[in-house]
């Protein structure tokens, strides 16, 4: 066994012997998934993510409107502020208010329960962001693009893939968001303070 860096990151290279190999081939499960992180089941790390069309730039967003968002992002957890083990998003308006906020219990899925709402109703994805409880991967960037998002929000911190995929697709993407901070990642020329 060795490990190899590669552009994309470290590759695991086993080698077995061919009666191995087999055994292992014989237990292969092809399994279709309808949520999760998009990486699940994926072999080679080249075939994740899809091409997204770079996003326009035609909003900017004060920054100091994001604590007011922040404060309000647990009224959106009602089961969350009993157990304390949800994620929620929601839209922010300009003003920093949260509309159309959603809960579960997997981070991407209440990130998909809000884009699919919004979606369905025919709602704008300009003027306005998403917020994040929880950190930004790249599967939340590459939705969130692939919708229109231009700005992405998250309490915790972004993955590097996801960087690198906010960067390609002209997403500004925020992380470690506190009252009073907050660290950009890509495409600061959206937001002002």
């Amino acid at each position: 066994m060795d490990v190899v860096p590669s552009c994309n990151g470290l590759e695991v290279q086993i080698e077995l012997s061919s009666r191995r190999f087999m055994g292992l081939k014989e237990r292969r499960r092809a399994l279709a998934g309808r949520t999760g992180c998009g990486v699940c089941g994926v072999e080679q790390l080249n075939d994740i993510g899809k091409p997204v069309q770079p996003l326009p730039f035609t909003q900017t967003f004060d920054l100091n409107k994001l604590d007011d968002a922040l404060r309000h992002l647990n009224d959106f957890q009602p089961v969350g502020q009993l157990t304390g083990c949800t994620h929620a998003a929601a839209w922010m308006l300009p003003s920093g208010e949260l509309v159309g906020g959603h809960e579960d219990v997997g981070r991407h899925v209440a990130l998909d329960k809000l884009l699919g709402r919004r979606s369905q109703e025919g709602e704008s994805w300009q003027q306005g962001a998403v917020l994040v409880s929880s950190r930004a991967s790249y599967e939340m960037v590459q939705k969130s693009a692939m919708c229109g998002v231009e700005i992405l929000f998250a309490v915790s911190a972004a993955t590097t893939l996801a960087v690198e995929v906010a960067e390609r697709c002209n997403l500004t993407l925020v992380g470690f968001c506190k009252p009073g901070r907050a660290t950009v990642y890509t495409h600061p020329q959206r937001l002002s303070n």
